[in-house]
């Protein structure tokens, strides 16, 4: 079944926005008054959400695709979908900030990946591809508060964030071995050291042939797991690993 390849979306996007910076400074009301925002990731991640729809939009109307959003606790942030060939990709934004050691949380592993219909718009099985639009960013300096006798416009203040890279790639790509966040069953990506790892960097699951398979497979079965395989090395030997090389 053909389909919108991962490449051709890659180079129509940056195509799109290649002279973007992605900053913003805050929130503008109707009387023109900016709003500052700070460098938290929920709130930057839904500023690239929105700033990211309308070229998602543009590429997937060029392709005959429809684009739909999910709300906050349902995966994908966008669904792709062409209705005559029924290929479907699942488009999720995912942010990061600079730091010695990066993860990205990849989504839940105890939903849809367990139970087909579980968190998710539309069963899991009906979606041929599963991409991550990430941003690295660096956090800047505070923004300054304001009372009402100084509220800022349009270019009185500046964005509290840089971005470094932005990427698209396979989610299984990005994927590595441990848990992402804290106590959270959230899939955690493989660690960069550098904001440009994430462009080009491949993890543990692209050794085997069938690499989505095996790290859904991991990653449905976590608790099963995760203690004892900790390497590439660890995960290639299991047994259980075998059938997916």
């Amino acid at each position: 079944m053909s389909g919108l390849a991962i490449d051709e979306f890659r180079h129509i996007f940056f195509d799109l926005t290649e002279n973007w910076s992605w900053e913003v400074q805050g929130f503008i009301d109707s009387n023109s008054f900016v709003h500052p925002i700070d460098s938290d990731t929920k709130v930057i991640s839904t500023v690239f959400e929105r700033m990211a729809a309308p070229a998602l939009r543009s590429i997937a109307t060029k392709f005959g695709y429809r684009v739909e959003l999910a709300n906050q606790t349902t995966y994908p942030d966008f669904t792709i979908t062409n209705e005559m060939t029924s290929h479907r990709i699942a488009l999720d934004i995912k942010t990061t900030y600079v730091r010695n050691r990066m993860v990205f949380t990849l989504g839940g592993y105890n939903s849809f990946l367990r139970n087909n219909t579980k968190n998710i718009l539309y069963p899991y099985n009906t979606y041929r591809d599963h991409w991550i639009l990430g941003f690295v960013y660096r956090q800047l300096d505070s923004f300054t508060e304001y009372d009402l006798d100084n509220l800022p416009k349009a270019g009185d203040i500046s964005c509290p964030y840089k971005v470094e890279t932005v990427f698209i790639r396979e989610k299984h790509e990005l994927c590595g071995l441990q848990a992402g966040s804290g106590n959270t069953k959230n899939i955690g990506s493989f660690v960069g050291l550098k904001p440009r790892d994430f462009e080009h960097g491949v993890g543990p699951f692209g050794a085997f042939a069938s690499a989505k398979e095996a790290c859904d497979f991991y990653w449905a079965n976590y608790e099963t797991y995760y203690l004892a395989i900790r390497s590439v090395d660890q995960l290639l030997s299991h047994a259980d690993f075998e059938r997916f090389k």
